[in-house]
């Protein structure tokens, strides 16, 4: 196993009361972050992670130019949840965020249904304008505003819709991007340099309504574009959009402290990809993973111009680099003359992004919520390292925040820690003995090497060591009961500190992993 170093920084004259290893920061110029975040893309799609069908270079780059986690965590595997966490640094159980958006009425997500879209799942149309993180949490950004940070967000947002929980009001400076899940990567359905993902009768896959256009359309408030909270008519391919504004925001603030997050809409829905990319890909059997593939090209290389940029402006050097996901990578299975979403599954019978880890996005498995982790910081990390510990996206912000030298408000608890001595090998030990995931009647923890799953509708637990087992095929629950009840009595604990949900989950969803259905509630 290759250790991890990291290079500490020390200065020419020490001042007689300066002692332990965060004087390493106090002298420096504040680093500048640049966090790259992918949608539905799990562990293994970075071919440094082990995609055998594409190659992803510039991906690759910020793990080989530093440190690439081998165990990193989400704490969820869907959109909203995860990010919700994740923009905290605290578990989303703790602010009742656990469960998923529900789209406005008049999104396109509602397709023909309008407000009975809503009344369906017994939802009043006032309620979704309270949902989204509470004014009471303190994202990434506004933290860093505080020690003078420029803040900038490109991409999806997906937590919230409604005034008062847009990212223009969160703290970032300048946002561009859109407030839902997904949002169309072009407009123009006759443009051949671009294609897209229909079914055997030559319809949009995915979410139809009778128009087709379910998440085929840009609307006024979930999947339009919006810069700093107006509507823009954006035409240009979404990724590649994304890396545009990226750009130029770089160039915008290249003298100033900034905190700049691209979360990508790819590699989610709708899958739309470039023809050139599309045309590399003959080899791929599978239709839908064709073009989901050209999509993770089209990713890496929009990642690829926006670290270009940081070196042509002169900024590599003194910026942290970070690339992540979301969640596990998705398929929609359709049989034979079936119309409609189709059913999700996880299995061997197509290329599937997320083996050899079991299941998929809105799973508990390995393959729902193991994302890649990739932290490049010139002269501070060690090219080509390797962590082996399990490490959670809730570290992002304390770690983000110790590297700035800005203060963690102290009227709350954090479930993220600062990564930098572990990476570091300052601290030996794991930065997480004990990690939770809750949606619903899906419960699972990790504590050491065991991890416990439980599903509370499908009435099912199972028990498994990770160490021994990072593919979750041998069932030890029956063997080990003690362990069973220790980890339940460690959940138990953990519950009590959490708040009620403040919105109820919208459905319940079945998926198929290795030929069996596992329930989940997003």
């Amino acid at each position: 196993m290759k250790e991890v170093y990291l290079f500490l920084i020390i200065s020419l004259v020490l001042s007689a009361c300066t002692s332990g290893k965060r004087s390493n920061y106090s002298d420096e110029k504040q680093p500048n972050i640049v966090f790259l975040f992918a949608d539905d893309f799990g562990n293994n799609v970075p071919s440094v992670n082990g995609n055998k069908w594409v190659s992803t270079p510039h991906i690759d780059a910020i793990a080989k130019g530093g440190v690439r986690f081998r165990q990193n965590y989400v704490t969820a595997p869907i959109c909203c949840a995860s990010r919700a966490g994740l923009l905290t640094g605290r578990y989303q159980q703790r602010f009742g965020s656990e469960n998923h958006l529900h789209y406005p009425y008049n999104s396109a997500y509602a397709g023909d249904g309008g407000l009975e879209y809503l009344k369906k799942l017994g939802i009043d149309s006032l309620d979704v304008k309270t949902q989204g993180i509470p004014e009471s949490e303190l994202n990434i950004a506004q933290i860093l505003k505080q020690n003078g940070y420029t803040t900038g967000i490109i991409g999806k947002w997906h937590a919230g819709f409604y005034d008062g929980y847009r990212p223009h009001q969160r703290g970032f400076d300048y946002s561009w991007g859109w407030y839902g899940g997904s949002s169309l990567y072009y407009t123009d359905s006759s443009d051949v340099n671009f294609v897209t993902f229909k079914d055997e009768n030559g319809l949009y896959h995915h979410y139809p309504s009778s128009t087709g256009k379910y998440q085929w359309q840009r609307d006024p408030i979930a999947t339009g574009i919006f810069r700093n909270g107006k509507l823009v008519d954006e035409k240009e391919y979404q990724t590649y959009a994304i890396a545009r504004e990226a750009e130029a925001f770089l160039e915008k603030n290249k003298d100033t402290p900034f905190f700049l997050y691209v979360p990508f809409g790819a590699i989610h829905t709708p899958l739309q990809a470039v023809t050139k990319d599309y045309k590399q890909l003959d080899k791929i059997r599978d239709p839908q993973q064709k073009v989901l593939l050209a999509m993770v090209l089209g990713l890496d290389e929009a990642v690829g111009r926006i670290t270009q940029k940081l070196k042509e402006l002169g900024l590599e050097e003194n910026t942290i680099v970070v690339f992540s996901g979301d969640n596990g990578s998705t398929y929609h299975s359709l049989k034979p003359g079936e119309k409609g979403e189709g059913k999700t599954v996880y299995d061997g019978t197509y290329e599937n992004l997320n083996l050899p880890f079991k299941g998929g996005k809105l799973t508990h498995y390995e393959g729902g919520i193991r994302t890649p982790l990739f932290i490049k910081w010139p002269g501070k990390i060690e090219p080509g390292s390797v962590y082996e510990h399990p490490v959670s996206t809730l570290d992002l912000l304390p770690t983000f925040v110790a590297a700035t030298k800005t203060k963690l408000p102290a009227d709350r608890k954090y479930d993220g820690v600062d990564l930098w001595p572990f990476i570091s090998g300052d601290n030996p030990e794991s930065p997480h003995p004990v990690l939770f995931w809750r949606n619903g009647f899906v419960k699972t923890i990790r504590k050491g090497d065991y991890k416990l799953l439980e599903n509370d509708r499908d009435k099912t637990v199972f028990l498994y060591d990770l160490k021994k087992d990072p593919c979750e095929q041998t069932d030890l629950a029956t063997q080990l009961p003690a362990v069973v009840n220790e980890l339940r009595h460690d959940f138990a604990q953990w519950e009590k500190e959490l708040s009620p949900p403040r919105w109820k989950s919208p459905k319940v969803t079945e998926i198929l992993v290795d030929g069996k259905l596992v329930s989940f509630q997003p």
